[in-house]
């Protein structure tokens, strides 16, 4: 076996990630009055050109309000096809939580440490091209309920966490 196929087929095997991809747990979510368009979020290159400091977007999320969050890889080969969803957040406005700070503790905090193995994991393998799109909504209890139906409906690959207790049973076996 030549080693350069070895070492690319691991390479590859390493940032594997399982995407679950279910109609029924999509069609369960549950929003009429709020229109989720990827195009209504707010996008920016989390990371610098080499992964190693915040973009210089990131200064512009705000931190008046909370909202939803969405890490996400961009590769520009297929534009708008080739964006990979791996993790949905929530920051909700309290006196000590914002949008901005939960979306920068990320990469202060869980990037260089296994205390989150899948959030690590995600830095380590594409912070070069790890992006960041986040939706301000006002409203801290729609906040919650909104991250618990995108978590329950989509199942992104670096979220632990499954709120509904039959869906993460049904993850569990199989």
């Amino acid at each position: 076996m030549v080693s350069g196929a070895f070492l690319l087929g691991e390479e590859i095997n390493l940032r594997t990630v399982p995407f679950k991809l279910h109609k029924g747990l999509w069609e369960k979510f549950s929003l009429p009055n709020l229109d989720l368009s990827f195009s209504n979020w707010q996008k920016l290159k989390y990371l610098n050109s080499n992964g190693d400091d915040f973009g210089p977007s990131v200064k512009n999320i705000p931190n008046n309000c909370g909202g939803l969050y969405l890490f996400y890889i961009k590769c520009d080969i297929i534009s708008g096809l080739t964006e990979f969803p791996l993790y949905v957040g929530r920051a909700q406005l309290t006196e000590n939580q914002n949008l901005k700070k939960r979306v920068k503790e990320y990469f202060q905090h869980y990037s260089r440490n296994n205390e989150r193995p899948k959030i690590t994991r995600m830095f380590n393998y594409w912070a070069k091209d790890l992006h960041l799109a986040y939706f301000p909504i006002s409203v801290n209890s729609d906040i919650m309920d909104l991250e618990k139906q995108i978590i329950n409906c989509l199942l992104l690959p670096m979220n632990d966490e499954i709120p509904d207790q039959i869906i993460k049973q049904a993850v569990k076996a199989f």
